[in-house]
């Protein structure tokens, strides 16, 4: 339980890291440099990132039973689908968009799967680095 929070909370950290970085690209573009945006997109930002780490609950946590590797792409293909209905119709909600206007919407796409795909490869290289300092730990040990 404590692994499966620790991980969800480096989750929202990295998710909200690029919503962010998402969202000053995204109106930039579509709004101009000179938009004006109340504190209320701070507060969207957050929950939004929240609501896509909850989604992270379909993935397999370490210390789960091992799944397939079938089972594990139907969770990541979920998760991706869920991550992008959570973030369309918050970001219409939220009037960062309109369906209207193929553009923004295009442009929201692109920038979810800029994130997805950034958070999911930092993500693995960090675990990589982790795996690696773990196994040559192990290495020091076993030479004693």
């Amino acid at each position: 339980m404590r692994k499966r929070l620790y991980a969800m909370m480096s989750l929202y950290a990295k998710i909200t890291t690029g919503i962010l970085f998402v969202a000053a690209v995204y109106i930039s573009v579509f709004y101009g440099w000179e938009e004006e945006l109340g504190v209320e997109i701070l507060w969207q930002i957050l929950g939004l990132a929240g609501a896509c780490t909850l989604g992270s609950l379909l993935l397999p946590a370490d210390g789960e039973q091992e799944v397939s590797k079938k089972s594990m792409l139907a969770r990541i293909v979920g998760y991706y689908v869920y991550v992008n209905v959570i973030v369309l119709l918050c970001g219409f909600l939220f009037g960062w968009f309109s369906f209207g206007n193929w553009k923004q919407v295009l442009g929201m796409v692109m920038a979810i799967a800029f994130v997805y795909l950034a958070v999911g490869v930092l993500s693995s290289w960090l675990e990589y680095r982790e795996a690696e300092r773990m196994n040559r730990k192990l290495e020091g040990r076993k030479r004693s």
